[in-house]
């Protein structure tokens, strides 16, 4: 008589600070699997909401919950790396505390890291919520191919996070070869993330399924500031640190990558001369635009801007964002109604 073939094992990773209200739909969606077995760990960074106090009533309904409170706060890549490297399982999700995924998730992605042993991770289509759980437009992610192999991934990432939304399943080795986000760059971690596993030699996997959902924010005043800094010097060390080495090992053209960092450095510099930012603030930005992609546009830019032009580059920026929205939007519906057609 012959064994039934293992299952692979699978661990949910949440990751929360101050998000009590959005805890249950989370954990939740990751207990209520339609795969069996899965294992589901939550660090909390040391929350100073609710967070303790509706982690312990999830305990008491889930029994399959590692709940861990850290001492002290370690940001966003500390609390990631600690986190992920606790399951010791053969795939790992990563799942934010505001978002949520549907219950055939891990199954549907088990199958199909099973299918590509090359891919490092899987990722999948979205529902985009807001704050309140109202459902917005899907986000789909625009290629041909089911698969992508490392090169392809590589090369597709200079221009951009090429991922719905950041809710992915990884190949546990993969992370354990990369050592998670240890010393690397916070708010903009998992992008760095997706260039290093290209870069060692691992594609990723893709379904145009919509299989979780996703939380959009209006921004909060406060905490723009801080994390804009945080994004652009983690720009920096993406395309200086992983980037950079990744296309001098292949001999590839480099040239790329110092065009795309001009335009990144343009792209967000209308934001940095908002009224949220103070003189000193203001002056810190520049400075990191200008390490992110000097070029003569930028500094005429950043003259434009100073003398008051800012909101007119922001409503511009803001209008372009719209119309992609839309177009992505009819894209999506257009396929959806031919689906629809072929099925019938």
């Amino acid at each position: 008589m012959t064994s039934m073939p293992k299952m692979p094992s699978v661990a949910i990773c949440i990751p929360t600070y101050n998000q009590a209200q959005y805890l249950r739909e989370s954990i939740s969606s990751a207990c209520c699997q339609t795969y069996p077995h899965v294992e589901v760990w939550v660090s909390d960074d040391c929350s100073t909401d609710e967070t303790p106090q509706v982690m312990e009533k999830l305990c008491q309904q889930f029994p399959q919950v590692h709940y861990y409170r850290q001492p002290k706060n370690l940001g966003i890549a500390g609390n990631n790396t600690w986190l992920l490297s606790q399951p010791k399982t053969d795939f790992i999700v990563r799942l934010d505390s505001d978002d949520a995924l549907m219950p055939d998730y891990v199954e549907k992605l088990v199958l199909l890291l099973q299918k590509y042993p090359e891919a490092g991770y899987a990722h999948t289509a979205i529902q985009q919520i807001d704050e309140w759980g109202k459902k917005h437009s899907i986000a789909r992610v625009v290629r041909k191919k089911e698969f992508q192999n490392s090169d392809e991934a590589l090369m597709a990432a200079v221009s951009g996070y090429r991922v719905a939304a950041n809710i992915l399943m990884f190949r546990s080795k993969v992370l354990q070869e990369l050592k998670y986000y240890e010393n690397r760059p916070e708010y903009v971690e998992d992008y760095d993330l997706s260039v290093r596993i290209a870069d060692a030699g691992y594609g990723n996997v893709y379904t145009d399924e919509v299989l979780a959902k996703y939380r959009i924010w209006t921004d909060v005043k406060k905490t723009r500031s801080k994390r804009k800094h945080l994004q652009l010097k983690g720009y920096i060390r993406i395309f200086e640190e992983s980037f950079l080495p990744a296309f001098q090992r292949r001999g590839w053209d480099t040239k790329i990558l110092d065009k795309q960092r001009r335009k990144l450095a343009i792209l967000h510099s209308a934001y940095c001369f908002l009224p949220i930012f103070n003189q000193q603030e203001r002056a810190e930005l520049v400075a990191l635009l200008k390490q992110l992609g000097d070029s003569p546009l930028l500094r005429l830019r950043i003259l434009a801007l100073s003398l008051g032009f800012a909101p007119f580059f922001e409503w511009q920026h803001q209008t372009e964002l719209k119309l992609k929205g839309f177009v992505k939007d009819w894209l999506s519906k257009l396929k959806n109604m031919s689906t629809i057609k072929v099925v019938g």
